[in-house]
């Protein structure tokens, strides 16, 4: 069965709320980078998020479901913060966080 990758969850908290959340919904979720996630957490960035996948023909509902629960209203960012993450890296080799969870524009991937 093709899987295509609906949604990339950087935290494994993200992902298992994600999980359920699809699969209360009907979707059948396939995920086998969280147990590599869950077990060491910090490498959750390295190995490239946490892949949720679901079925190829689920793929547009559920990226539509996605959407319409998840999708906070994110403000432009101002000239005062964009400085203030670019010193942030610079001194500290730390910016400002990344959304936990990064929605495909279209259904990706077939694996």
């Amino acid at each position: 069965m093709p899987l295509t990758v609906v949604a990339l969850a950087y935290r494994t908290s993200t992902a298992a709320t994600t999980i359920c959340c699809l699969e209360a919904a009907g979707f059948d979720v396939f995920c086998p980078g969280f147990q590599i996630a869950n077990t060491l957490p910090h490498y959750a960035l390295a190995i490239g998020g946490i892949a949720l996948s679901v079925p190829y023909n689920q793929g547009l509902d559920a990226l539509a479901f996605l959407n319409e629960v998840s999708h906070p209203e994110v403000p432009k960012s101002s000239v005062l913060t964009t400085g203030a993450n670019c010193l942030g890296w610079l001194g500290f080799g730390v910016s400002s966080p990344w959304p936990d969870l990064l929605l495909m524009d279209a259904p990706t991937g077939s694996t």
